[in-house]
């Protein structure tokens, strides 16, 4: 969320990330599963020549807009069923049978009450061609926006995200796989000071581990993880700390080791 000393720009770029990423349900709004999102209803919080003009000078394309539109029916709203009345009780001198039909009477008023959500099902966004700047676009279109990647809200990444495959374009989309990160979080696996880390990984291992690995629409390559949401050491290729302009392998072949990169190497 915005700070109250950051830039107008800023401010409105943390707003579009808070509810493309995080807010959305929070604030009301509808998201498709795919991310999509009414450029309308954001505009809400932001106006729309400043969406268009962050989404294209963003230099991490952190957002994404599309022309078009959504062929779903209205979702329906979620009702709350009436509180069930206990059946009544039999007392004292009732025939057995007066109290049989009063709690088929009370079950068939509680079955009536009972609400059925109806079925619904989401359709696939359908893209058109954008209009220019000043025209009239498709009646039917509408601009959407959504965040490239970062998601804390359920999303399908199969919409989002291009899988990458252990092949020449997948070798060429993923480039080096690494991970830059703060180096006191080597203490988690191995004590060590603070300073910069990166891990190298190994995309054939991964996929060979059936890891999927995807790529998002700004270039940004992404993996869920293991089945408990951890990429472990096995699939590290090499972990460099970087400290004061210097480049310290750390780990290297599946174990420890300590030796000073060269430039050659470390421009691979």
């Amino acid at each position: 969320m915005p700070r109250p000393n950051d830039s107008p720009d800023v401010a409105a770029s943390k707003t579009m990330a808070y509810i493309l990423r995080h807010g959305a349900e929070k604030e009301g709004l509808h998201m498709r599963s795919d991310g999509l999102i009414l450029l309308d209803d954001v505009m809400k919080a932001v106006d729309r020549p400043t969406v268009f003009r962050l989404v294209n000078e963003n230099a991490k394309k952190r957002f994404e807009l599309l022309y078009g539109y959504d062929p779903s029916p209205p979702k329906p709203k979620k009702t709350k069923a009436p509180k069930k009345k206990p059946a009544p009780k039999a007392t004292d001198g009732e025939a057995t049978g007066a109290t049989a039909a009063g709690s088929v009477d009370a079950l068939a008023a509680q079955l009536d009450a009972t609400t059925v959500e109806p079925t619904w099902k989401e359709l696939e966004f359908v893209a058109l061609p954008a209009p220019a700047e000043g025209e009239q676009g498709d009646q039917r279109g509408a601009w959407y926006i959504r965040a490239s990647q970062g998601h804390t809200l359920k999303v399908e990444d199969a919409a989002m995200l291009e899988p990458i495959l252990d092949n020449e374009d997948g070798r060429r989309r993923a480039g080096l796989l690494v991970h830059g990160t703060q180096w006191k979080l080597w203490d988690t696996l191995i004590p060590r000071p603070n300073s910069t880390l990166h891990i190298f990984l190994s995309l054939p291992l991964l996929l060979a581990a059936s890891i999927p690995v995807y790529s998002s629409a700004n270039g940004v390559v992404l993996t869920p993880g293991d089945a408990n949401g951890f990429v472990p050491k096995e699939f590290w290729r090499m972990a460099v700390h970087i400290s004061e302009g210097k480049r310290t392998v750390v780990w290297e072949d599946g174990k420890e080791t300590e030796r000073v990169e060269d430039e050659n190497e470390a421009e691979q």
